[in-house]
């Protein structure tokens, strides 16, 4: 089973995200007016991000010169998920708090990431394009959690905390939650990463498709079970 798993990753993580996207789509009219459909939004673009920056060579003519800077995808990772993705995020949880405090925190939080993130790459404009920035992830995923967590404060506070499992946003902080905490910690390890150690690479590789394939369908599930969000 795990070395299915491990030959046909890729594919398996494509699949994963692929249903997580078409079932957002198939009940966005649930959550028309809400900040869920702005979610659903996130998850096509990430279901293609994913599959472009895959199959990169495939999409793009100008990398199939191996000579040329874009040759690598580092670059587009780097772009549109480790900040876009992290922004679009952000974004999505200023329209679900209820706290301002909370909201602005997270607006200066973004508004610093990237401009840190535009000072590191025009700093290091060689390093966008050969690898990518352990500073970005690690600062993104220190938005996310903060993202998540605001929110899980935001419930215990909540008169209604009882119904918390019946809303989108429950299961969606709690999976990109967990995901961030458990990724994260691997961006440390890339420093010792080579092609000789085949213990770490399929190691990193089960951490990657076990906690995808938690993220993605538990974000299709609460697309499923959860109950559209009441309009003010």
């Amino acid at each position: 089973m795990f070395e299915f798993l491990f030959k046909n990753s890729l594919y398996i993580t494509h699949c994963i995200e692929f249903i997580a996207a078409v079932i957002g789509v198939f009940y966005i009219r649930k959550h028309q007016g809400t900040a869920a459909v702005f979610f659903i939004i996130i998850l096509v673009y990430l279901f293609f991000v994913d599959i472009i920056g895959t199959y990169y060579n495939n999409f793009l003519f100008f990398t199939t010169n191996k000579e040329s800077v874009f040759y690598l995808n580092y670059w587009w990772f780097t772009i549109f998920f480790d900040i876009i993705a992290v922004i679009l995020f952000v974004i999505l949880y200023q329209k679900i708090l209820k706290n301002e405090r909370h909201k602005l925190i997270l607006k200066y939080g973004a508004s610093i990431y990237f401009v840190i993130a535009t000072v590191l790459i025009l700093y290091n404009t060689e390093t966008l394009f050969k690898s990518s920035f352990p500073t970005l992830y690690i600062l993104g995923a220190i938005l996310i959690i903060c993202c998540s967590g605001f929110y899980f404060i935001q419930i215990l506070k909540d008169e209604n905390l009882l119904t918390f499992s019946r809303s989108l946003y429950f299961y969606i902080s709690t999976a990109i939650f967990l995901w961030w905490l458990i990724i994260t910690p691997l961006v440390f390890y890339d420093m010792y990463y080579i092609l000789e150690d085949k213990s770490f690479i399929l190691l990193k590789r089960g951490i990657y498709i076990f906690s995808n394939m938690f993220m993605y369908l538990t974000f299709a599930i609460g697309l499923i079970v959860s109950k559209p969000e009441v309009k003010a």
